[in-house]
């Protein structure tokens, strides 16, 4: 009985090992493709993570870019390399060749929902830094997006993603004041319960 749940187990493995090979690979043809355009586009979700100290597993890549950019992305690259995946959702885009869903947030939208007071800043801003040639969301700008994702748009996830940043970067009180008032209670309770976790761990 053991060898079948084993097998499949294994085969699991390799399945997410080449999902992370095309995702990688969809990266290198977007820096070169969104580069060439000269679309600027800095990485934000479960990818910018593995700048942080704290991989996961994901299916989708996601990017921002600015209304501009994103209107380029559909004249120039649509057709050549990106498709839509159903009509009349420009931002959810596919890479076919990779067989990797590409998804697109601008500048100036709201984190979470549109109740939320926290926008996505320009990726040019100082709230993206560059690593391996591309533009990636800092510790700071990527804890507040989770954050606000996490309150405003009900994703659980996100604040697990979060306690994880906070544990594999050391975080404590102090990294508080370097997110938008409006985050801070709930990061302190991250803190608090990513601490009780590692208490009952030990």
């Amino acid at each position: 009985m053991a060898e079948p749940y084993r097998g499949g187990i294994l085969q699991e493995i390799q399945r997410d090992m080449q999902h992370n090979r095309d995702i990688d690979a969809a990266l290198e043809f977007l820096k070169e493709s969104l580069g060439r355009e000269r679309i600027t586009f800095a990485l934000v979700g479960a990818l910018a993570l593995r700048h942080h100290g704290f991989s996961r597993f994901t299916e989708d890549i996601d990017i921002l870019t600015t209304p501009e950019g994103l209107a380029r992305i559909h004249e120039r690259l649509v057709g050549r390399g990106v498709l839509p995946r159903s009509a009349g959702l420009r931002k959810r885009l596919r890479l076919p060749q990779f067989k990797v869903n590409l998804d697109v947030v601008t500048v100036g939208e709201h984190a979470g929902s549109k109740e939320s007071p926290i926008l996505f800043p320009a990726p040019d801003s100082s709230a993206f830094v560059e690593r391996k040639g591309l533009r990636v969301a800092t510790l700071e700008t990527l804890v507040g997006l989770k954050i606000a994702s996490g309150v405003w748009g009900h994703r659980a996830q996100d604040f697990a993603d979060v306690q994880r940043l906070i544990k594999a970067n050391g975080l404590a009180e102090d990294f508080a004041k370097k997110l938008p008032e409006p985050l801070r209670e709930k990061y302190l309770e991250l803190l608090r319960e990513s601490r009780l976790e590692r208490e009952l761990e030990e």
